[in-house]
């Protein structure tokens, strides 16, 4: 006998096979009960097996009964066998009647601890709960003891377990179709049962069984009812969707560190910010240098970007010690910062005659020096 066409075993106490007719089933109903009969069986186990009997032929001589414990029986277990005669509808996320439910399993990581699910959704839940999950390991699995193996392993998993032709979904399409019935909604028990007779194809004893529950439920629709399908294929393009995006970032962020560090610049950039342009034989920054620099408020009311020189330099004409000195700067003297380069290697400043050159950043140190004279462009407020 096969058990898994006798969950129960409700075939295998009258001894006889899922496929016997009415009458055999009769016969040995009554060969059962009278040889297990607990008035003239002292056996220890007659009314046990006594109940069983009756048990057995309560639910298999009516054929409505029969059917449906059939169809259970290739889903389900002793273990886990539902109530024939009470099952609960599995709806959606939301608690609603929903047409195309399948169990999606998936496998979430954090910290190096798996956790797997399982979830009763329709393909929109199941596309926002794949990504969810994606995302989160991505972010988190990788995190504690054996985190890498183990993020690695359910990613793996995850993007095997949208395929949903396995036991637990024909567990749900077989249980939903009979719960349906049961609460005389035609429509939907006809639905999930093609849903399960379209995975069940290499299933004949199922098959056979799903037939016959559709013959039986008589449903003509009045118009075309789709049958709905799961997209395996969207959701495992969803649970490429974060390491694609993640993929971007990093390579968008190491190309903006490259040019940051004139990793990939090319011509003019390739020689920092040093380009030579003799104005009034002296070289000078051109404009195009003077475009790079960062510029910051130069209010000669403000405080904020007070500065003097540590000791005497040079101040330059433009950000690099190539080009020609501007002026000999003093030391303590007080100047005002007008702009960096974006590497804040060179400070552009002015001084008290209102000319901007340019100093290192290691001859500068914030606060006031040196008195400011009547009349300065770098600082207009009272000191």
């Amino acid at each position: 006998m096969n058990k898994r066409n006798d969950a129960l075993e409700y075939y295998s106490v009258l001894e006889v096979n899922p496929e016997a007719d009415i009458s055999e089933i009769k016969r040995q109903y009554y060969n059962k009960a009278k040889y297990w009969h607990p008035d003239h069986n002292e056996d220890s186990r007659s009314l046990e097996m006594f109940q069983k009997v009756s048990v057995a032929y309560d639910i298999l001589k009516d054929s409505k009964t029969r059917l449906i414990y059939d169809l259970l029986s290739c889903v389900y277990n002793d273990r886990n066998f539902p109530p024939l005669g009470s099952l609960k509808i599995y709806k959606n996320q939301a608690n609603k009647d929903d047409k195309a439910l399948r169990v999606l399993q998936q496998v979430t990581v954090k910290g190096g601890r798996a956790r797997k699910s399982k979830d009763i959704c329709n393909i929109k839940e199941a596309g926002n709960m794949v990504l969810s999950t994606s995302v989160n390991n991505w972010l988190k699995g990788w995190w504690g003891k054996d985190g890498y193996s183990q993020t690695m392993n359910a990613i793996k998993f995850n993007l095997r377990a949208v395929d949903v032709n396995n036991n637990d979904n024909m567990q749900l399409l077989v249980h939903n179709a009979i719960a349906y019935e049961q609460e005389k909604n035609t429509e939907m028990a006809w639905i999930y049962a093609k849903q399960a007779e379209m995975s069940a194809a290499a299933d004949e004893y199922l098959l056979g069984k799903l037939g016959l529950f559709i013959k039986n439920l008589d449903f003509k629709p009045a118009k075309k009812v789709k049958i709905p399908l799961w997209n395996s294929a969207e959701l495992v393009r969803r649970q490429y969707l974060f390491p694609i995006f993640l993929s971007l970032c990093i390579i968008f962020g190491c190309i903006v560190l490259f040019l940051g560090q004139g990793f990939l610049s090319s011509g003019t950039e390739s020689k920092g910010y040093y380009e030579e342009r003799i104005l009034g034989g002296r070289l000078v920054a051109t404009d195009m240098i003077e475009t790079k620099i960062v510029k910051v408020d130069s209010d000669a009311l403000s405080k904020e970007h007070i500065v003097h020189l540590k000791s005497e330099c040079t101040i330059y004409n433009g950000p690099d010690s190539r080009y020609s000195p501007m002026t000999g700067g003093k030391e303590g003297q007080t100047v005002r910062i007008t702009g960096y380069t974006p590497d804040k290697k060179w400070y552009q400043i002015i001084i008290d005659n209102g000319e901007m050159g340019f100093v290192e950043k290691n001859n500068i140190e914030k606060g006031f020096g040196n008195p400011i004279p009547f009349g300065s462009h770098v600082y207009k407020g009272y000191l």
